[in-house]
């Protein structure tokens, strides 16, 4: 609170207003008797499993929960096919319903923008992948607007002096979830949800004591960045 009375009060606005937006971590307390989990550590026969399922997914993907890039067995004269008498109309639907899809006009956080279809995705990075339906042919692709951060950890806000107190402001990459049309078997179709990323947000990490004079850098013990699927 000492650290707050000391900055100007233009800096003391901002600096509220990012908590506000940003600040999400929650603590829950967990019944004694659960056993402790690592959800970040998938058993080792799910990692044997997405290894193998990796095989049919281009490498630039495999660490992945989207793949924009078409798989060389990807079965799209199969999708055409099955759309020759068919208008579809589905395409992929935000699941969230949010204000602001997208970063914070001024967070300063630099972005990857694309909108290209997608011909796999996953829920997870533990899970298999799903096969996304494109037919072309009968003008149905499913595209999503991905927003991706260029350089995830960098500052931001950093025109109102933001840095020297308890927290720092860092870029943070944003998942939203997304209903994708996928393939079922050989003839038939399913909705699924994918997290995708959808923005790069400026969030407001923790900086231990010793930080605050550049001696190591910040980290994130009171503010948890979201989580990757």
């Amino acid at each position: 609170m000492e650290v707050i009375k000391m900055l100007p009060a233009t800096c003391f606005v901002v600096f509220v207003t990012v908590l506000n937006l940003h600040i999400t971590a929650a603590n829950v307390a967990a019944p004694r008797d659960m056993p402790i989990q690592f959800p970040d550590q998938p058993p080792p026969q799910a990692l044997a499993l997405v290894a193998a399922d990796d095989d049919d997914v281009p490498a630039s993907c495999h660490n992945l929960t989207y793949c924009t890039v078409k798989p060389k067995n990807y079965p799209e004269e199969r999708f055409n096919k099955m759309f020759k008498d068919y208008k579809p109309v589905h395409q992929p639907k935000l699941v969230e319903d949010l204000t602001n899809k997208f970063g914070e006009e001024g967070e300063n956080c630099a972005v990857e923008l694309s909108n290209e279809p997608l011909y796999k995705v996953r829920e997870k990075r533990d899970q298999p992948w799903r096969t996304v339906i494109q037919a072309p042919g009968h003008d149905y692709l499913q595209r999503v607007r991905l927003e991706k951060c260029s350089n995830e950890g960098a500052p931001c806000f950093e025109s109102f002096c933001m840095g020297g107190g308890d927290f720092t402001p860092v870029c943070q990459q944003k998942y939203y979830t997304w209903e994708v049309l996928v393939a079922k078997g050989d003839n038939e179709s399913e909705k699924i949800e994918a997290k995708l990323p959808g923005a790069c947000s400026c969030y407001a990490t923790k900086v231990e004591f010793k930080n605050r004079f550049g001696a190591d850098k910040p980290n994130s013990t009171a503010q948890k960045k979201p989580k990757k699927p």
